[in-house]
């Protein structure tokens, strides 16, 4: 009789459809809960690799300009037009070869030679600064205006400056 029992109990555990439905139906619910946290934070680490990613290149592209300011020009007082557009290229050639476009206010040639420079080392500095935009930032851009209370197109300025000894 014991044998009995065991075969109708065994029988009984595959035939109940609401414990099969269970596991399935709670894996479900489980998933919706958890899919949305899941896509900000993928989508929100694929936005930082941009602004990071574009952060190196214009860093990249400052170092040139200043690299070029510092080796084609005089120690005069400032930075005469072709030298501010020399460098200008120099920066946005090495930005676009790596699918960055600066416009011409993006790249700031501060005042490269000081008027006074140190009598003991006759060093004379050239700084280059260089801005971009990254456009359409979603988390990332929510995050900024939930921080600054302000509201705007979700771009995100990022900003690198170089300075170099002028030789």
């Amino acid at each position: 009789m014991g044998e009995r029992k065991r075969a109708i109990r065994s029988a009984n555990v595959g035939s109940n459809s609401s414990t099969t439905s269970k596991p399935s139906a709670q894996a479900l619910i489980e998933l919706a809960l958890i899919l949305p946290i899941l896509l900000v934070l993928i989508i929100g680490a694929l936005e930082f690799g941009r602004v990071l990613y574009t952060k190196i290149i214009i860093t990249n592209a400052a170092r040139e300009g200043a690299y070029y300011l510092s080796t084609h020009s005089t120690t005069s007082d400032s930075c005469d037009a072709m030298c501010e557009a020399g460098t200008y290229n120099a920066a946005a050639n090495e930005a676009s070869s790596s699918g960055v476009s600066l416009n011409p206010g993006d790249v700031v040639v501060a005042s490269p030679f000081p008027p006074d420079p140190d009598p003991a080392t006759d060093l004379y500095i050239g700084k280059v600064t260089v801005q971009t935009q990254v456009q359409d930032l979603l988390i990332l851009g929510f995050l900024g205006d939930a921080f600054h209370l302000t509201s705007s197109t979700g771009d995100f300025t990022v900003t690198s400056s170089v300075e170099m000894m002028i030789q």
